[in-house]
């Protein structure tokens, strides 16, 4: 009986070690991709990425048939929708390059990245002094966004969920540490949420993806599903004022954000209707940037008749 343990023992062991080993090499492939997009000319690197994400179109089945899926729901039955999803492939490829070239930002080079339209705005929630709730979703570029505010001397704070790969989650957490963004890890988002309102800095909350399948019931182009419950949360609870915004790639490959004016959630005394109120509010200024900018949507699982668990979604 010992000896069975022992073997079995030594085989989970082996089979670990070969994770591990696999987890590092995939860290290694992300560092020599990292080393590349910042050497290599940026019409090179976006070459190779629209490449790689046009295989990555054909390879990857499961993430290409629920962004067709997605699309579709968006744009209806159309000819179109092949296009824009491998596009989709494409211009996240493009979205990591760029990511990897974090390091050659800084606040005099910003506007050859990104330039912002609406930043009145963001000032103007600022100023109430409750905290800014910065309302995004999985589109053009949110994280540059973040970086871009950061260099400008805002506080930023984003909620991000943890990679699988623990090598790759350190190096996205110095990414963006590198321009000063704050993280906050999603099993512990609330209260770190809470603090940076308090703070009077900006909480930063993607609210097309509702991860652990709890969110708010609601009617996304046309079709019922849940949007994740935090950012009318924490605003209806803290006062802080909803800020929508939105990081998209211009044809000339250059980032523009735009920050939409701050809206207020005032608490009635009944809950549910403020909380559904709120949501169309939301779910009409998502509705518009993504049907804008569809091809830039980088939404891997299904958003509607999902069944994945939380675990599945995080490898995509």
């Amino acid at each position: 009986m010992g000896r069975i343990v022992l073997v079995a023992i030594n085989h989970i062991t082996n089979l670990l070690e070969v994770k591990s080993t696999l987890k590092y090499l995939q860290y290694l492939l992300y560092q020599l991709g990292s080393f590349l997009s910042r050497r290599s000319p940026l019409w090179l690197s976006y070459w190779l990425a629209r490449k790689a994400g046009s295989a990555s179109y054909f390879l990857r089945k499961k993430a290409r048939l629920a962004v067709r899926e997605n699309i579709q729901q968006v744009l209806g039955d159309g000819d179109e929708v092949d296009a824009k999803a491998r596009a989709c492939f494409q211009n996240f490829a493009k979205y990591v390059v760029d990511f990897f070239r974090f390091p050659m930002i800084n606040k005099e080079s910003l506007d050859e990245f990104i330039i912002i339209e609406g930043k009145e705005h963001l000032d103007e929630a600022l100023g109430y002094g409750k905290g800014v709730v910065a309302l995004s979703a999985h589109l053009g570029h949110f994280e540059l966004a973040g970086a871009a505010l950061s260099l400008l001397g805002y506080q930023i704070n984003a909620v991000s969920l943890r990679q699988p790969n623990p090598y790759i989650d350190r190096l996205f957490i110095r990414q963006r540490e590198k321009c000063g963004v704050k993280g906050i890890p999603f099993g512990s988002a609330a209260r770190g949420c809470y603090r940076a309102l308090q703070r009077g800095e900006i909480v930063a909350l993607l609210g097309d993806r509702d991860i652990m399948g709890q969110g708010i019931n609601a009617t996304f182009f046309g079709k019922d599903t849940t949007i994740p419950r935090g950012p009318i949360s924490l605003a209806l609870s803290t006062g802080a004022a909803i800020l929508p915004g939105f990081a998209v790639r211009g044809k000339n490959d250059r980032f523009c954000l735009f920050i939409e004016k701050p809206f207020f959630l005032t608490p009635t005394g009944n809950k549910e209707k403020d909380i559904m109120e709120a949501t169309k509010k939301v779910i009409g200024i998502l509705e518009t940037y993504i049907s804008r900018y569809v091809e830039q949507w980088s939404m891997f699982y299904r958003i509607w008749g999902r069944n994945e668990s939380i675990s599945q979604r995080a490898k995509i």
